[in-house]
């Protein structure tokens, strides 16, 4: 085979972790045109699909998933590369956490920073990925571990991944002040017709759902996104998210929280590509974890 253009493998390797052309153009400084003519050179290079359109995004095929777990490798070797030849006498130990594309981002700023404040210090690399593909990686030690809301049960099965129970939760509603005091009463009696933002498609969201049909109530649904903290106060909406951020909405956000969803239930998990895997950030996130519980 000709060599391999490690351009390309970048290329492709943003595209995966960005879920789109677009976000990957935008981060590697590049026109679209351009990233998707170097992915194209390099599955032809390959002779295999590595990228595939799922909705209005793309996911990575079997092929490209092998491709990540070798790309996750050589890039880190890189890094490392330089370090050496840089002369670095004291090289900061190097930390790469996945984060699932659904694990609230809130609360994974939280659990975080107590990475930041270890000493001596790491250097944190946090990537923001479909669960797939942060599978992909854990095996070919390209991250320490991952941070998710689902189990990964049939991933886990092939791949021997472990997944510890970080955190246990109801959920709840929040809305700011006003619309709080309105939807507190008698709650979830006055839920119906409330104005929320819908968290992205995921455990969360499916939770909510699933507890909304249960009881029969409905919500007006403005919008869904990722992090609806932080449009709740400007679109005056309420939102759903694990109960045990509350205070975390009220400081960073102004939510207040309007009534526990009964009966809900929605876990975090931290996954790992065995049972014994040991490192000092994931030790401190376990702690962190448990703090707020």
């Amino acid at each position: 085979m000709d060599r391999l253009n490690y351009h390309h493998l970048l290329y492709f390797f943003t595209v995966a972790h960005e879920g789109s052309v677009a976000r990957a153009s935008a981060r590697l400084g590049l026109t679209q045109p351009t990233v998707s003519a170097q992915i194209h050179a390099l599955e032809q290079k390959l002779g295999c699909k590595l990228l595939e359109r799922s909705g209005r995004g793309l996911k990575v095929t079997p092929a490209g998933e092998t491709a990540m777990q070798f790309a996750g490798s050589i890039f880190a070797l890189g890094r490392e590369l330089q370090s050496a030849l840089d002369g670095h006498i004291d090289v900061i130990p190097a930390l790469s956490v996945g984060v699932s594309s659904s694990f609230p981002p809130a609360l994974a700023e939280t659990l975080l920073q107590a990475v930041l404040a270890l000493s001596p210090r790491l250097m944190l690399t946090i990537v923001e990925a479909r669960p797939e593909t942060l599978a992909a990686q854990l095996p070919a030690h390209s991250l320490h571990f991952a941070l998710h809301d689902a189990q990964m049960d049939s991933l886990a099965n092939s791949a021997g991944l472990h997944s510890r129970v970080l955190i246990e939760s109801s959920v709840a509603l929040f809305a700011p002040e006003a619309l709080c005091r309105k939807l507190r009463r008698n709650f979830p009696s006055h839920l119906g017709g409330a104005p929320v933002l819908m968290p992205s498609p995921g455990p969360l969201r499916h939770e909510v759902e699933r507890w909304l049909a249960v009881h029969k109530q409905t919500v007006e649904l403005l919008a869904e996104m990722p992090r609806p903290e932080d449009f709740a106060l400007r679109a005056k909406a309420a939102i759903f998210a694990p109960l045990i951020l509350r205070d975390r909405l009220r400081t960073a956000s102004g939510l207040l929280p309007v009534g526990e969803l009964a009966g809900s239930r929605w876990r975090a998990f931290a996954i790992t590509a065995g049972k014994g895997v040991k490192h000092p950030g994931l030790a401190a996130v376990i702690d962190a974890a448990k703090k707020l519980q």
